[in-house]
């Protein structure tokens, strides 16, 4: 690992540390105030005015594709970035959550609600779309960077799947603020001819952060498909995309 990545990590880490500080204190002071769960014979309405599970830490690993995508004033098209698919690990801190609204079916019930989840990683692009719309060729350009996303997540949970299990299923999309910061070149095709330009920042920028799931949750343990968009703000010409898959713990607070 090169020492501008390095660095990356370190800062990511750094930032989820402060966010996981300030976000564990709201969600505490938020649990203090909770009301107390409901006694097994209340109705699926009165899930609403309680939060049926704790806040909770998950990290696992996961496999995902990132592409770093930019423009250039005198360019022909976008410049996209990939990192071709590579491991990535799953940190995140999830509120509890609260329902908004269920239905009893005949295993479990079905729930709409809503929790909060931040999620913190870094990315290595180094592989720039040329000759392909999905894997990127080694040109010596690359962009590299971190970011770190809030999103209140709206979701649609159902489950238990089977009578005396704790199997479930969960769909959810968020819309939230985000720390982004990715540095690094790019090569763009202009009618004068090719340029490998300076793309990024310097220093990290707000940026618009949505991120989509789907969820098998087996206990503690689940398998999630995923996809994240980061839009920086007052740059329209940059994004980041990130999708994939993995495999995570997650541990009550």
């Amino acid at each position: 690992m090169n020492n501008d990545h390095c660095l990356n990590t370190r800062h990511a880490l750094s930032l989820l540390l402060l966010a996981l500080a300030i976000f564990s204190t709201r969600v505490q002071a938020a649990d203090d105030n909770a009301p107390s769960p409901q006694p097994a014979s209340a109705s699926f309405s009165d899930l609403a005015s309680f939060k049926f599970n704790k806040a909770s830490f998950t990290l696992g690993l996961a496999y995902t594709q990132v592409t770093y995508k930019s423009a250039h004033a005198n360019a022909l098209g976008n410049a996209q970035i990939t990192d071709n698919g590579a491991p990535s690990p799953i940190i995140e801190l999830n509120s509890s959550e609260k329902i908004l609204k269920a239905w009893p079916l005949p295993v479990g019930h079905a729930s709409i609600g809503w929790d909060i989840n931040a999620s913190a990683s870094t990315f290595d692009t180094h592989y720039q779309l040329v000759n392909s719309a999905f894997r990127g060729e080694d040109i010596g350009t690359k962009v590299s960077g971190e970011y770190i996303g809030v999103a209140p997540t709206l979701f649609l949970k159902m489950g238990p799947l089977y009578a005396d299990s704790s199997i479930f299923w969960k769909v959810g999309y968020g819309v939230g603020p985000a720390l982004f910061h990715g540095s690094g070149t790019a090569y763009f095709n202009t009618p004068s001819g090719g340029i490998t330009s300076d793309v990024g920042s310097a220093s990290p920028v707000l940026a618009l952060y949505q991120a989509a799931s789907w969820q098998l949750q087996v206990g503690h343990w689940y398998v999630n498909f995923m996809g994240k968009i980061i839009l920086p703000l007052g740059d329209v010409h940059t994004s980041l995309e990130s999708y994939g898959f993995g495999l995570a713990y997650r541990m009550d607070l």
